[in-house]
């Protein structure tokens, strides 16, 4: 199948009707939208940017205006759906501005009349109160229609535009809080209301006005409403992976997993299916090529800025992010000035849930895919050092030649330039600090190494496979590199690699720390097989 044959990709699309009406691929979430309009009135839904969400509010608009042509060969027409026209208030809440309360509240009073000069509606609205305005164009609304819907995507856009003043972020969550709070004035008049954000400040109180809203961000059954399941991804887009893999000389089955690794492992819930990046999945197709597309849309300068924070309290454990545990409670837990990281990273995307142990109720986190950890991996380089990005980028590209060169003496002088710009202060006792910084550096580079490596007699430190070898790693901190080396060999690590046919690198590396110096040595051996 050529592309030519294909669908358009709605790579920058949003809206729902010129999605339709202009022949691009969509990807059928109407049968989500009918059990959500059918089985209930509120509901909030997190999910990380660029996932989706504002597509499937622009779809419940569409439905809920009864724009029933718009959805031919669609799920919700082959159902009972009884298609009841809504008077419907759509508000996307990134597009006012949020450096004052003032401007916030008037943006959104624009919005409001906007909406009421769309449905050419004979009322005032008010301009700078927006309880006022939302009164004015629902009740306008509930008496043409009987019934009202209200959409509001993007909730916490104008929080996240001002968190670097606090001050004004708690004033601008404050006008939240009271437009919700008007929300639920209004319950007999309006029948539907829908809200979407990246984070969840539910547990702040924001949401406090709004005590029947319904949160299905971790419920089973909504677990694939945004993003793509393994199921969609085989129905939808079989075309474009045979395509790209005719062009790699590739396998089907091989691209088709690539694509996996890459972009699936998004899990919202216990023990629920895994989702594939949205954006960066639509990116690859139209592309034919894997890259970072979802982390390069935008610079997570407030991630790593939180990072940074916390780095620098000597808590080098925030790196070890794929062992990350924390209670159902946490996963929401979100407010100004009191952001926990594991939080943050999950809300934002950055982490998704890898298990769930029942009997403690403990949620265990991990990176979701290859195009998040080594992204962010090479995001945290610079936080881990006082290296700028450019460096460490230098450092990268150096480094993974050397490992697939089998350099040994160009990878401890890369190693000690990275080390000697981490502060003497932040470095610990602890062995597992320098292990945790080298783990973030291969898989920067994307070398995919596996840490403590459980063999059938013993775990090894690391294990790096490269095309031309593979290398054994043990660590030690104020002991010889000897010593690291000699234990490898004593405890035959190697032993369970033999049968790759590979020739096996046992690299001892030992790491010595003092106030006015530092020094990586190694001690190394090949195994010809």
């Amino acid at each position: 199948m050529s592309t030519t044959q294909l669908q358009k990709l709605p790579l920058d699309l949003s809206t729902f009707s010129e999605l339709r009406t202009d022949n691009y691929l969509y990807v059928d979430k109407t049968r989500y939208a009918y059990n959500l309009i059918t089985g209930g009135r509120r509901y909030f839904l997190s999910r990380p940017r660029r996932f989706g969400k504002s597509l499937f509010v622009s779809t419940l608009d569409e439905i809920l205006r009864c724009n029933k042509e718009l959805f031919k060969n669609l799920w919700i027409t082959q159902s009972d759906y009884p298609w009841r026209e809504h008077g419907v208030i759509t508000l996307d809440l990134s597009r006012p501005k949020a450096d004052s309360t003032e401007s916030f509240e008037t943006g959104v009073c624009r919005l409001l009349n906007a909406i009421a000069r769309t449905y050419g509606l004979d009322i005032e609205v008010d301009t700078h109160k927006i309880d006022a305005a939302l009164d004015s164009v629902v009740l306008a609304l509930h008496a043409r229609f009987g019934r009202v819907a209200l959409l509001i995507d993007e909730y916490d856009s104008p929080i996240f535009k001002s968190l670097h003043d606090h001050e004004n972020a708690r004033s601008v969550r404050q006008s939240l809080h009271d437009f919700f709070t008007a929300i639920k004035g209004l319950d007999a008049y309006i029948n539907f209301v829908f809200i979407t954000g990246v984070s969840s400040f539910a547990k702040a109180g924001l949401f406090s006005g709004m005590n029947n809203l319904r949160i299905i961000t971790l419920q089973q059954q909504y677990a694939g409403i945004c993003g793509y399941t393994d199921e969609e991804l085989d129905q939808y887009f079989t075309g474009y992976m045979h395509a790209w893999s005719v062009k790699e000389n590739m396998s089907y089955t091989e691209l088709r997993a690539k694509v996996k690794e890459w972009y699936n492992g998004y899990h919202f819930g216990a023990d629920t299916p895994s989702v594939y990046n949205p954006f960066s999945t639509m990116n690859a197709f139209e592309q034919q090529e894997f890259q970072n597309f979802w982390f390069g849309s935008a610079n997570p300068s407030f991630l790593i800025d939180e990072l940074s924070k916390e780095y620098r309290k000597n808590d080098f454990h925030i790196f070890d992010m794929e062992h990350f545990k924390l209670f159902r409670d946490s996963l929401g837990s979100f407010d100004i000035g009191k952001m926990p990281i594991e939080t943050l990273m999950f809300q934002t995307g950055y982490l998704t849930i890898t298990g769930y142990n029942k009997d403690s109720t403990i949620y265990t986190l991990g990176y979701p895919n290859f195009e998040i950890k080594t992204s962010l991996q090479r995001c945290l380089l610079p936080v881990l050092s006082e290296l700028d990005l450019a460096s460490t980028e230098r450092i990268s590209v150096r480094l993974k030649e050397a490992f697939e060169q089998k350099n040994i003496d160009t990878i401890i002088i890369l190693f000690k330039q990275l080390f000697v710009k981490v502060p003497y202060q932040l470095h610990t006792k602890d062995e597992k600090f320098y292990h945790t910084v080298l783990q973030t550096l291969l898989d920067a580079i994307g070398l995919r190494p596996t840490s403590e490596h459980a063999i059938s007699h013993g775990r090894l430190d690391m294990v790096l496979e490269v095309p031309a070898c593979i290398y054994i790693i043990e660590f030690k901190l104020n002991k010889s590199a000897e010593s690291a080396l000699a234990q490898i060999k004593d405890r035959k690590y190697y032993e369970a690699f033999l049968d790759r046919k590979k020739p096996i690198l046992l690299l001892g590396i030992a790491f010595q720390r003092t106030p006015k110096k530092f020094e990586i040595t190694v001690a190394s051996e090949t195994i010809s097989v």
